[in-house]
């Protein structure tokens, strides 16, 4: 019985260090938890480019949507300061060299794909479209600032392109499409305002005083000009002769004296 007893205590320690080590487990558990969520979290962050964005051109005249397509970054027309032409006419791929693309309308164009990142940092090796030239060239994209892109579109050789400089919309664009609700700043409106509405004209009471005119002794009234007599044309007929003799007046009658 005296084991018995003494063995109760340390049987009561035992339990109370299991669940310690349980309770111990468990918060470890959970924390571990916590920072992996924090880690995924993290790195789906940072797998998004920087250079994903809405991009004005060089010519400020549009704005490409630089998005993630599959593997690989591409871009498309999304903003167009004039959506018509001289004529009114929408704007469409007129100088693509394939006739069956000459239709495509600009708005929503792809214009840019097939970019890859660079272990050194930017994509490379994709392709750039000029709907204004109906050319492709192979094109790199290189983030020189966080809202500044150097687009560098060349043939052959990298350092004997050309490089032109985007920058970031710093707020959102009306879609060419219509589809996006209209920016403060940056947007550019697409229908021409409204003209104003022409005043009713008052009629001038009868009588009325002509204005008076300020000069340096005082006011005077403003003098208007007399009218002007019309002037009547008369179109002479065929029958008219010339102007009628003035009629001669009658001789006066005589009378006799009374007798």
């Amino acid at each position: 019985m005296r084991s018995i007893v003494m063995m109760k205590p340390n049987t009561l320690k035992i339990f109370a260090n299991e669940t310690v080590a349980t309770r111990s487990k468990v918060l470890a558990k959970v924390l571990v938890t916590a920072v992996f969520a924090w880690a995924m979290t993290a790195a789906a962050a940072s797998s998004v480019p920087r250079e994903v964005g809405i991009w004005i051109d060089d010519s400020g005249k549009g704005a490409v949507k630089i998005d993630i397509c599959g593997n690989r970054l591409c871009g498309h027309i999304v903003w167009l300061k004039e959506t018509v032409n001289a004529k009114g006419e929408p704007l469409f791929d007129r100088h693509n060299p394939d006739a069956s693309k000459k239709t495509r309308p600009i708005c929503g164009l792809q214009i840019l794909g097939e970019l890859a990142q660079m272990q050194g940092g930017g994509f490379d090796n994709g392709w750039v479209y000029d709907p204004k030239v109906g050319k492709s060239y192979s094109v790199a994209l290189d983030l020189t600032a966080p809202d500044v892109l150097k687009v560098t579109g060349y043939k052959g050789m990298r350092f004997m392109g050309k490089t032109f400089i985007w920058t970031r919309a710093q707020s959102e664009l009306p879609a060419c499409d219509g589809t996006a609700a209209r920016a403060d700043d940056a947007a550019v409106p697409t229908t021409a305002p409204k003209a104003a509405a022409a005043k009713p004209a008052v009629a001038k009471p009868a009588g009325a005083k002509p204005p008076a005119i300020k000069s340096a002794g005082g006011t005077a009234p403003a003098k208007q000009a007399p009218p002007q007599a019309k002037k009547t044309t008369t179109e002479k007929m065929p029958w008219d002769a010339g102007p009628k003799p003035a009629a001669k007046p009658a001789p006066a009658k005589s009378v006799a004296p009374a007798p």
